[in-house]
């Protein structure tokens, strides 16, 4: 989810408005109206993916399916297979539609952070869909576009050399204050405090993690005084401990949300609590279900469709998350009909402490600025030892090594040995479950 967005993405007013007041309609819609409305932006999808796709087209015909023939999410489940990420990066541009130039496209990479980074690419009417969508959450908690708001990321700083060691920036034209995630700790909270007060941002955007841990900094910093309006997270599962001390530190709800960079499927938090699927975003499925621990519940492995994407559309998507769904549908006090789940048990990252006492929470997107890494694993044995186990691909050498060895540099900061480790693939590490974690922490100091 750590996207970088140009303000030229959403220069497209007309179509933001539209779809914005289409969006807050669907929200209330009786839910045949809200399914009604979901195969339709569906079935635009089918027959763009079966005339102008090469991979679905061959697909369609390999299996004798037409677009028409679909009719419903459980049509879709028996006519079409799963599409998994290693058939995205195997399919390369056969999943790019003939005539995705009219849609304006642009390639994205995913993090990496369960496997080796998927490619894909993101168009004009998926970039829309994404700023309704903030827009229409955040909403939620009272936001209003062109309040000020703060957001908690690393890329924003490693992209800009001269904001590296910075604790902050402002930027105007955004109303925005960034804050650098990399640089958390109980010295730089001062700072961030005071940046806080300056600017006087009402919200607060960032993956759990890292709004615990500046939450716990400014705690120990002694900031007591911020008050926001709605903590908003993303990106990996908020914990209680983390809801909590998020909720103590800058007295307001955390609003949380799920999510993903292919934008195939999405839930959101209300004020009420409710965990919503957000039907008019994505089709969301859930297969391979097991019985809950609550016994009136299941849970299973999050499948995704995008409803908007025509350039690169991905039908019935991996996306490798688990949910757990009640038994029985449930309705919400907040009077929406999006369909609730009781609980969301997907990926959490370890964090890399540093010897100075900070918080590193996305060390895993490093590779995305060498070349020739077809997947590192960072491995942090104690607080001053951080290994980096990197498979090589093309275009690894002994250059790319040391690049990558200073970009971790320049995160962790002094006092951590770094060590690059050449690996075979064979040789990543697997949790218990099987999964390749791209961090692995034994020093981790936050229990």
């Amino acid at each position: 989810m750590a996207i970088d967005f140009r303000v030229q993405d959403f220069r497209y007013p007309i179509a933001i408005g539209r779809l914005r007041r289409t969006l807050e309609r669907t929200q209330w819609l009786p839910r045949e109206e809200l399914k009604a409305y979901q195969l339709e932006r569906l079935r635009a999808v089918l027959r763009q993916a079966s005339a102008r796709v090469p991979f679905y087209r061959d697909l369609f015909k390999q299996r004798g399916v037409k677009a028409e023939d679909i009719h419903s999410a459980e049509d879709l489940a028996r006519l079409l297979p799963l599409l998994s990420k290693e058939a995205v990066r195997k399919a390369g541009d056969r999943l790019l539609a003939e005539d995705a130039a009219r849609y304006s496209p642009r390639p994205y990479s995913t993090s990496g952070s369960t496997g080796a980074p998927v490619t894909f690419y993101l168009d004009k009417g998926a970039n829309i869909l994404e700023f309704v969508y903030y827009w229409r959450h955040w909403s939620w908690a009272g936001y209003r576009l062109g309040d000020r708001f703060a957001e908690l990321g690393s890329q924003y700083f490693l992209n800009r050399p001269h904001l590296r060691n910075a604790a902050c920036s402002w930027q105007p034209h955004l109303r925005r204050l960034m804050l650098n995630s990399s640089r958390i700790s109980v010295e730089s909270a001062r700072e961030v405090g005071n940046a806080i007060r300056k600017y006087r941002p009402r919200f607060l955007k960032g993956m759990a993690s890292p709004v615990y841990f500046l939450a716990l900094s400014l705690k120990e910093a002694g900031s007591n005084d911020l008050s926001l309006r709605a903590v908003f997270s993303t990106g990996e599962v908020i914990t209680p401990a983390y809801r909590a001390m998020a909720e103590q530190v800058f007295h307001c709800k955390v609003l949380d949300s799920y999510g993903h960079m292919e934008r195939t499927a999405g839930i959101s938090q209300c004020l009420e609590g409710g965990y919503h699927v957000v039907d008019d975003y994505g089709l969301l499925e859930v297969i391979d279900r097991k019985p809950g621990l609550g016994g009136d519940s299941s849970s299973g492995q999050v499948v995704g469709t995008g409803l908007y994407n025509m350039a690169m559309p991905l039908i019935r998507y991996e996306v490798g998350d688990t949910i757990e769904l009640f038994d029985e549908g449930r309705s919400c006090a907040c009077g929406r009909t999006l369909p609730l789940v009781k609980a969301i048990h997907g990926r959490q990252e370890d964090v890399v402490v540093t010897p100075d006492g900070r918080y590193i929470t996305s060390i895993f997107i490093l590779p995305e600025f060498v070349r020739g890494v077809r997947f590192a694993q960072f491995v942090q044995e104690t607080e001053k030892t951080l290994s980096i186990r990197v498979v090589p691909g093309a275009g690894w050498d002994s250059a790319q090594a040391e690049a990558l060895q200073a970009r971790a540099g320049d995160l962790v900061g002094p006092g951590m040995d770094i060590r690059i480790v050449q690996i075979l693939e064979e040789d990543i590490l697997t949790d218990p479950s099987g999964k390749r974690r791209a961090v692995i922490s034994h020093a981790n100091r936050t229990s």
